[in-house]
């Protein structure tokens, strides 16, 4: 059946690609952006887009939320922290009024969140497992998520069914964390940060858009953990990037290099949670890459194949 589906972060690395699945399956898209012509030329006037949400006509099946700055492409300044909250916070306020304003219902209303909102754990907290029951953290970026997931509330009771997508690193081709380390490492010049013994919890671009379709088309709701079944620490991520590029990773951080680099935001690479996907694994999701290697193999034959086109 044909879905009618707004969302917004629609031009991002996870969003394109929803954008790009849900056309196949013929579905109508609108997009909430700040460059609707440049949207629409993106995909051939296939999509709606709109940078006012009053511009909407009709009713809306699913609202999939994904709007945000990243979270780690700057150092987080007094201004940097404020546009981090706006871009989630603030859209997710006026989607909230607007849906209000307009007698908007929903049956599905999927909302992001990130594994952030456990906050950036060290020691032996840093060892153990974490899940979608676990007390939220009290650092910057575990409010930034819990006021993030506190703002969707208004939307949730607009519609049957409610989703919080607690977001882990995703791992693709030309987006994300990746895309910052893969010349580095492609020239030999990578390396663990700190000790290395901080977990890293991520996921496959793939199966978070298969993870997401099918939590969707569920009679799933809550809080979802959106990473793979098995976290790695960093010094394994290190090795198994260097490997999968047939490079050496000779040239660690120190964690006091890293905090003079990144100021606070260092926390991010220092610390970390091992989160575990229960509500997936629960829901009977299916991945289709359970391992670092598999997954960094399969990018690796992807991004040869971008730099050929």
């Amino acid at each position: 059946m044909s879905k009618r589906i707004l969302i917004t972060g629609g031009s991002g690395f996870i969003g394109s690609r929803l954008v790009n699945g849900w056309l196949a399956e013929g579905y109508e898209i609108a997009v909430l952006t700040r460059r609707p012509d440049w949207v629409v030329k993106r995909w051939a006037g296939r999509v709606m887009a709109v940078n006012d949400l009053y511009q909407l006509v009709g009713p809306f099946d699913w609202l999939v939320n994904l709007a945000g700055e990243g979270i780690a492409d700057q150092r987080w300044s007094h201004s940097r922290k404020q546009a981090l909250r706006e871009s989630r916070i603030g859209v997710t306020n006026r989607l909230a009024e607007w849906a209000i304003q307009t007698g908007r219902r929903f049956d599905v209303v999927a909302s992001g969140s990130a594994i952030g909102v456990y906050g950036a754990l060290s020691g032996t907290a840093a060892q153990q497992t974490v899940a979608e029951t676990s007390p939220a953290g009290e650092d910057f970026a575990a409010q930034l998520c819990a006021d993030w997931e506190q703002a969707a509330h208004p939307l949730f009771a607009l519609s049957r069914r409610s989703l919080i997508l607690r977001t882990g690193v995703v791992l693709g081709e030309q987006g994300g964390m990746l895309k910052r380390l893969w010349t580095p490492f492609s020239l030999g010049l990578g390396g663990r940060i700190g000790s290395g013994k901080q977990y890293l919890s991520w996921i496959h671009i793939e199966d978070y858009l298969a993870a997401l379709n099918h939590l969707l088309a569920s009679e799933a709701e809550g809080i979802v953990n959106m990473t793979a079944p098995e976290a790695v620490t960093n010094r394994d991520f290190t090795r198994v990037l260097a490997t999968c590029l047939k490079r050496p990773a000779l040239l660690p951080m120190p964690a006091a290099v890293a905090r003079i680099v990144f100021g606070e935001m260092a926390d991010l690479l220092l610390k970390g949670q091992r989160v575990l996907p229960l509500q997936l694994q629960e829901q009977a999701f299916s991945y289709r890459y359970t391992t670092l290697s598999e997954a960094l193999a399969s990018i690796g034959r992807n991004w040869t194949h971008y730099r050929q086109v």
